[in-house]
């Protein structure tokens, strides 16, 4: 008995230990991790479309640049209700431009839109990799309750808030991913990618054990009447001077102007929050209130400050960081203090004496 016992474990062993080294192995070889390792950046395309009742004639679409360099994942949100317009032909957003083609075959869609999206963007970059799949498929994929709740939210106050549940989407997504592998490579066959099932299961071990820093961006747009246009001027500094150059420390020295909004709902936290960062040598101009209820504290960037950013969340102990490009805005960075936000300081000891809110 004791025997039998020893060879299978001897058996169960082995089989492990080549599935391992097999593992390995294609860890090793696999183009992709090649691709990362031998470069500073990878990019990927990712499309998330509507095949059903789910979420009908919702379009996502995003740029995912790595830098190994940083560490740090650049999220471009692409907004895909900004209109295509085209000389002798009906404008269409980018949005609508997908579904109508639909007809012709997901695949040509699916091209078409890309081949647009290179129109609308003179300065967008092609993707190493490109993942796209329909929202049924990856809610199938990731089979989580709050995550399927973020993705079906389309109440909100405000397109600030509605960047704040992608973001949201995403950070769960990878914190989900480690548990999901298995679901995720047994429904490989879901998912439309130049990525080889190996190389899937290869990359998302890359990413669990890299816990890269999220620097989240929107696509600068203009909002008119009747549509949603690229704002061309904007949209170009941003990907030129922050997108596609690397996080530049130097940049991020000078002296950036900060405006602060109490969105908490609670008493005096605009002014707290303007000495704190003032004790911090941050140039805080106005602080105000706001009518807005946020449940989180929302940072937001507008010259490609990202790094103040981070020093500001790490002030306040909190802030998801929003890049919303625009040099129209006299403020460089907006702190948007939000109920998750807790502050005590000199002005409490003093029993609320000093300068009003």
């Amino acid at each position: 008995m004791f025997v039998k016992i020893s060879k299978a474990i001897i058996v169960v062993s082995i089989l492990f230990l080549v599935v391992v080294f097999t593992f390995y192995l294609f860890y090793k070889t696999s183009f992709v991790i090649k691709k990362i390792n031998n470069t500073d950046t990878i990019t990927c395309s990712v499309l998330l479309y509507s095949r059903g009742n789910v979420l009908p004639n919702l379009l996502n679409c995003y740029q995912v640049t790595y830098n190994k360099n940083y560490n740090c994942l650049k999220v471009l949100s692409i907004n895909t209700d900004i209109v295509l317009l085209r000389k002798y032909k009906k404008s269409k957003s980018l949005k609508n431009f997908f579904y109508e083609n639909l007809n012709k075959g997901l695949e040509s869609s699916i091209e078409n839109f890309y081949i647009g999206l290179s129109e609308l963007l003179k300065g967008y970059k092609k993707s190493d990799f490109y993942i796209n799949m329909s929202f049924e498929s990856f809610l199938l994929m990731m089979a989580d309750k709050d995550l399927n709740r973020m993705i079906l939210e389309n109440n909100f106050s405000n397109k600030d808030l509605k960047s704040l549940n992608n973001l949201d989407v995403l950070e769960r997504t990878l914190k989900l991913i480690p548990y999901k592998a298995i679901n995720v490579f047994k429904q490989y066959n879901l998912v439309n990618t130049n990525i080889p099932k190996m190389s899937f299961l290869a990359l998302l071990t890359k990413f669990t054990t890299k816990s890269p820093l999220i620097m989240f961006c929107d696509l600068p747009v203009k909002y008119t009447t009747s549509r949603v246009e690229l704002d061309v001027q904007n949209a170009e500094e941003f990907l030129n001077k922050v997108y596609y150059v690397d996080i530049d420390a130097d940049y991020n020295n000078k002296n950036c102007f900060v405006d602060i909004k109490n969105a908490s709902g609670k008493p005096r936290m605009a002014q707290k929050v303007t000495w704190l960062l003032r004790e911090n040598k941050f140039d805080v101009l106005d602080w105000s209130n706001f009518n807005t209820v946020y449940k989180r504290t929302l940072i937001k960037d507008f010259k490609g400050n990202f790094i103040k950013c981070l020093d500001v969340a790490r002030i306040l102990k909190t802030g998801k960081i929003l890049i919303s490009y625009n040099n129209k805005v006299y403020y460089d960075i907006s702190v948007y203090v939000g109920q998750d936000c807790n502050i005590y300081d000199d002005f409490d000891k003093a029993g609320g004496k000093g300068v009003k809110n």
